[in-house]
């Protein structure tokens, strides 16, 4: 027999519209393994810890730990990733013509209503062969922009690695 608190998560995020992975993984349930998890019914959050992973269709999501956070219709409102000491991963697929998209950072920070990502401490994103490094990046999931920022101080500037498309033979 399921216990309450699981049965009651595992509805509550089979019903969670995310925008991170394809059109059509939106209606997809989204499955998450871990060593823990705990549900704050009062607060609508549920932390998962230990070697966590997270899957809706295409999105992947690996760390140490990660929240999810919904909202009072059962809707995701923000999805926290973190793994101390080593990087949280994501791996996502936003349209099916274009290359995939994968982020590391010590924390990842998805915010749906704003349609961000936000990769902070560490944080790399690679779109196909084009690369971005930096203190903290941030990701527009809808229009695919870009704004990477150092830490203050003397830390590591912002590295950005640009390719061209290579063209199609004229045939």
């Amino acid at each position: 027999m399921i216990p309450r608190t699981l049965f009651i998560c595992l509805m509550a995020f089979s019903f969670s519209p995310t925008v991170l992975a394809l059109p059509e993984d939106r209606d997809k349930p989204v499955q998450v393994n871990a060593q823990r998890m705990e549900w704050n019914n009062q607060q609508q959050l549920a932390t998962y810890t230990g070697q966590v992973e997270a899957v809706q269709g295409e999105l992947q999501l690996n760390s140490e730990q990660l929240q999810i956070q919904r909202g009072e219709q059962g809707e995701l409102t923000r999805a926290e990733a973190r793994s101390p000491g080593q990087l949280a991963y994501m791996r996502d697929l936003p349209d099916i013509n274009e290359p995939e998209v994968e982020a590391w950072a010590e924390t990842i920070d998805y915010r749906p209503a704003e349609e961000q990502v936000i990769l902070t401490g560490n944080a790399h994103l690679t779109q196909g062969q084009d690369s971005f490094r930096g203190h903290r990046l941030i990701y527009n999931l809808t229009t695919r922009d870009i704004r990477a920022e150092q830490a203050a101080g003397d830390a590591p500037r912002v590295e950005v690695i640009l390719t061209p498309k290579r063209k199609e033979p004229a045939q």
